[in-house]
């Protein structure tokens, strides 16, 4: 199942479980304790209370369960939570199997301990099929959780071939030296460059003039060499 299908079955399981536990449960306790005021158990002075509450633990438990997919831990904690706070409400519904009603000088007492254990009893047995549920689908969810792993392994992998193909495409497309023009130079024994004029620099054009460090001619009124980009002497400039 989506995770959209699964929060609508989350949503569809809430308002159900709401109305199962706690609205309905709370008009029928409202109609005894109106009509049969005679009527006492343990719970009874609070029993709205405990609805309310035990109700609204089964009603979140039971969404938490149908909102995780079947295998997961975490859909095993929350049915088996559930379970416990349904047994917890049926408790409390039952008053503890103890129940007095009083009429007149009539005074009558109820004994269903018994079968409120049975009834507790059956309740449990259906641990055993959210434990099965959880059994049955492990193995999927373990293979499904595999298969995560890999895609993002793999997704991992697929950036860091990507990232390292566009490293190189910028390294290639950086300016270096060598994608330079060449030119003649000197190097003395003091780290002077020095220049070797060429046989054209003798018919220099007017208005040119010749960089010191490559030998390219450049415009008079350029401060910057446009082959090596070195700057020209400020008297240079006009």
């Amino acid at each position: 199942m989506s995770g959209k299908g699964r929060l609508s079955d989350a949503v569809w399981t809430a308002f159900t479980e709401a109305l199962r536990f706690i609205v309905v449960p709370l008009v029928l306790v409202d109609l005894v304790t109106s009509n049969y005021p005679q009527l006492s158990t343990a719970f009874m002075s609070e029993i709205g209370t405990f609805v309310m509450f035990f109700g609204g633990m089964i009603v979140a438990s039971s969404t938490l369960e149908a909102i995780h997919r079947p295998g997961t831990y975490k859909r095993l904690l929350f049915g088996m939570c559930g379970l416990a706070f349904v047994g917890m409400w049926m408790f409390v519904i039952f008053g503890g199997g103890i129940a007095e009603f009083s009429y007149g000088p009539y005074f009558v007492r109820f004994d269903i301990t018994k079968i409120v254990y049975i009834v507790l009893a059956g309740i449990s047995l259906k641990a055993l099929l959210v434990y099965m549920t959880f059994s049955v689908n492990r193995r999927a969810e373990v293979e499904r959780a595999r298969k995560r792993r890999v895609d993002d392994a793999e997704k991992m992998r697929q950036q860091a071939r990507n990232a390292k193909k566009m490293k190189a495409a910028r390294a290639a497309t950086t300016l270096s030296f060598e994608r330079m023009s060449s030119a003649e130079f000197d190097v003395t024994a003091d780290d002077d460059i020095g220049y070797t004029p060429s046989a054209y620099v003798k018919d220099l054009p007017t208005g040119m003039k010749i960089c010191e460090v490559c030998g390219a001619q450049s415009p008079t009124k350029d401060y910057v060499c446009k082959n090596c980009g070195s700057w020209f002497p400020r008297d240079s400039v006009i």
